[in-house]
């Protein structure tokens, strides 16, 4: 399997990630500074400042610089997959996208660890402590079943905008990253897996779906490393 990875991406996000944690830290001092001089509407406002600018900085951090990142976890899990799959990171409409002889698959990766169940349509996301951590920049579970939609359909619309775009098909699956996660999902309606079932979770949900034309692949490969060049 290949890799393409959008490294400028990462560097500016990586950036943003590092400003907002010291912009952060700063407005939290100076609102520490002025409480103390009893300016409280400036102390407040730099409090509140610091508060959202160390929140985004640590989101971006743990999003795009800390590693393994996304794309690292699932590079390596896939890695047994042969050169048919490329793995499209931060260039598509959806960050983790996987191209292959059978058209798109949108990844849609949770690093959570912890106790997650799915049931009668409701998550819930046992983390202890750590879902504390979640008001300074850590990701919640959320719904991923709908995050997967919504980017699916996000990498269709644009794939319309490709003369017969509409042919290629787009499918998409959940992928627990954190090998700490303890899942019991049922009556869920899309695929999911973990790192490690992974692989043949692919090559399942595949499986029935007709190949594209060798021609057709070669076609949309071509647009793909052009719109990587261009990035």
């Amino acid at each position: 399997m290949e890799t393409v990875v959008n490294q400028p991406f990462l560097t500016k996000r990586g950036k943003w990630g590092r400003w907002g944690t010291l912009i952060g830290l700063a407005a939290l001092f100076a609102g520490l500074l002025t409480a103390g001089q009893q300016q409280l509407f400036i102390s407040y406002t730099c409090l509140l400042i610091g508060l959202v600018g160390a929140s985004i900085g640590s989101y971006m951090a743990n999003r795009y610089a800390k590693e393994p990142r996304t794309d690292q976890r699932l590079a390596k899990a896939l890695e047994s997959l042969d050169r048919r799959y490329v793995l499209y990171s931060y260039y598509l409409p959806s960050e983790q996208v996987l191209f292959s002889h059978h058209g798109f698959t949108v990844l849609e990766a949770r690093h959570q660890d912890g106790a997650i169940a799915y049931a009668g349509g409701r998550w819930r996301h046992k983390a202890g402590v750590r879902k504390l951590l979640q008001f300074f920049g850590e990701p919640s579970l959320g719904k991923p079943e709908q995050d997967l939609q919504r980017e699916i359909g996000w990498v269709r619309e644009w794939l319309a905008k490709i003369e017969g775009g509409d042919e290629i098909p787009v499918n998409g699956m959940i992928v627990f990253t954190n090998p700490a996660a303890q899942l019991d999902i049922q009556g869920l309606d899309c695929p999911y897996a973990t790192l490690e079932s992974l692989p043949e979770a692919i090559r399942e949900s595949l499986r029935d779906q007709p190949p594209l034309s060798t021609s057709r692949r070669n076609e949309i490969r071509s647009m793909l490393d052009d719109l990587v060049a261009q990035a």
